[in-house]
């Protein structure tokens, strides 16, 4: 795979705005009386805004406490840096106000982070002693300091601190009179360091369950991971993240997992003759099998890495690959998985060679190239491209 070239942040950022010009999803899109559109707009929001010291943090966040969870799945990959940390501490001890954090009541008295895990986390890490500071500004002599070496009157200082929380109450509409889902928009809204949700974080809040942690499975296994071009999988990732992936834009922006998401999505709405949005069929797809029983998906897993790895062998290591930008295509990727999912007993492996050539042929020609890895989301353009596909291994 030597010379391929990675994607950045921007490509990313282009899929899923490309995703999302394609949705025309607002209720509200229609109405243009502004009375009218400012009184049906307003989310039935119940909150309340509570300040929380850290001694007090420091309990709540204990695993076997588990009050505040500040990982429920919908989360960002995000990590701050040691530095980033140690300003936010040294911001505590200054009494610089920190922003406030929201929180979703799950249960009385039980709670998950929506916006604000950097934060908490941060706090509750220095608190149990697990980083040392570094980088700091103004109270340098503290660097290399882990929370047991600071002197009593700063470590009780630091305790008797606190931060404000706005907390989504429990009572709070999750689906209102007109039909808007009141926890989507909030969401999207809510941000972490000022970026909105995508839309594959946004199914990764709204859908958790065996289905999504099936696609984020899926996207770090090895037959996926070196496709893509994505660092492998290993142990203890979850808490120590490599740096290497932190910084891959796939993994960073769950569009790995929305890789995946789109072999089962598209796949069932050509099936099926669905209709719509990209972004509207990736959505139902989730929000319909949200939770498949565990042998169902374990199909769909072996089913999934089988026609990856298939793939794979017979273009030699680099399926999906165009010559011009040396890297995999999405909507070829679409064609070639479907394709060969809707006809698995064709024996790829024998004709290799001339498959591979078929491709090479079809993305000589402007017309067939623009069917294969053109940027069209209708269902009418990937149903043309999965049977231009299904040609191409079927010869």
């Amino acid at each position: 795979m030597a010379g391929r070239r990675g994607f950045t942040r921007d490509d990313i950022d282009a899929w899923f705005t490309e995703e999302e010009a394609t949705d025309t999803s607002d209720v509200f899109l229609d109405i243009t009386d502004p009375a009218e559109k400012y009184a049906r707009s307003q989310l039935r929001v119940v909150r309340e805004t509570k300040d929380y010291q850290l001694d007090y943090l420091q309990n709540a966040l204990r695993p076997d406490k588990e009050l505040i969870d500040t990982d429920p799945g919908y989360q960002r990959r995000l990590r701050w840096s040691n530095k980033k940390r140690s300003l936010l501490i040294e911001s505590l001890l200054l009494n610089i106000p920190i922003p406030s954090v929201f929180l979703y009541e799950t249960d009385y008295n039980q709670y998950e982070v929506i916006d604000g895990r950097q934060r908490l986390e941060t706090i509750n890490a220095f608190l149990s002693n697990n980083f040392s500071l570094t980088g700091l500004e103004y109270w340098s002599e503290l660097n290399r300091k882990r929370f047991n070496d600071l002197p009593s009157v700063l470590q009780r200082g630091l305790l008797r601190r606190s931060i404000s929380a706005v907390v989504l109450l429990a009572e709070t509409t999750m689906i209102d009179d007109d039909g808007l889902d009141v926890r989507r928009v909030l969401f999207d809204r809510l941000n972490t360091g000022g970026i909105r949700l995508n839309p594959q974080e946004l199914r990764n809040a709204l859908y958790p369950g065996p289905l999504n942690a099936l696609l984020i499975r899926l996207a770090r296994d090895d037959a996926f991971t070196s496709v893509w071009g994505i660092p492998r999988f290993t142990q203890n990732e979850d808490k120590e993240p490599s740096e290497a992936l932190l910084r891959n834009p796939l993994y960073a922006s769950l569009a790995d997992a929305e890789l995946v998401l789109r072999f089962f999505a598209l796949r069932d709405a050509i099936q099926r003759g669905g209709t719509g949005s990209l972004r509207r069929i990736l959505d139902r797809f989730m929000a319909a099998n949200a939770n498949l029983d565990d042998f169902v998906l374990s199909q769909m897993g072996h089913e999934y890495i089988s026609l990856l790895s298939r793939l794979t062998d017979v273009f030699e290591g680099e399926p999906f690959r165009l010559p011009k930008t040396r890297r995999p295509s999405r909507p070829l990727y679409d064609a070639l998985m479907i394709a060969l999912s809707q006809h698995p007993e064709i024996n790829i492996e024998r004709y290799g060679p001339d498959i591979r050539g078929r491709l090479q042929e079809f993305l000589s020609h402007r017309p067939t190239y623009d069917v294969l890895v053109g940027r069209g989301n209708t269902m009418e353009s990937i149903r043309e491209r999965v049977n231009v596909a299904g040609a191409i291994l079927r010869g």
